[in-house]
């Protein structure tokens, strides 16, 4: 099974936006294509932001409490039978924002090839991490899932 690390942008973005690739990269781990790695930091980020995301769409928009428990029941499956470890390196590979080191730490410290996220910090720091020959591919949920589909992920 391929071991991805996926950022919390692209979980916010396929359960509140219905991105199209975001939820193919669940749609791939629901299949058990792919499993999800993450770390403490990266699974309280997650839970932060979508709890907040929540309330401020509830005061808004008065969000029923089935399309609440509807939003939960997808986050919960995508969670399900995630792999998760210790948070133990601490990178400086992005530098515009230092809170996504913890997604390149996660890759490092789990031995993970695969990042997947939507965010310019992370993307830039690439060729940094190719560098210091850190065997991990950046892609957007879009250029994953075109990828994997492709047979060029194995």
């Amino acid at each position: 099974m391929i071991r991805v690390v996926v950022d919390t942008n692209v979980f916010i973005n396929g359960i509140f936006k219905n991105e199209q690739f975001c939820k193919a990269i669940f749609q791939l781990k629901s299949s058990n294509k792919i499993t999800f790695v993450m770390n403490k930091e990266m699974q309280n980020e997650l839970l932060l932001t979508f709890s907040k995301l929540l309330i401020e769409a509830y005061k808004k928009t008065n969000l029923d409490e089935l399309k609440i428990i509807s939003l939960m029941a997808t986050l919960s499956k995508c969670l399900w039978q995630v792999e998760e470890i210790d948070h133990i390196i601490n990178t400086a590979y992005c530098v515009d924002d230092k809170s996504d080191n913890k997604f390149i730490d996660c890759c490092i410290d789990g031995d993970v090839k695969y990042l997947i996220t939507q965010d310019q910090h992370i993307n830039s720091a690439s060729s940094k991490l190719k560098k210091d020959n850190y065997n991990i591919s950046i892609y957007s949920p879009m250029q994953f899932y075109t990828a994997f589909k492709s047979h060029q992920i194995i």
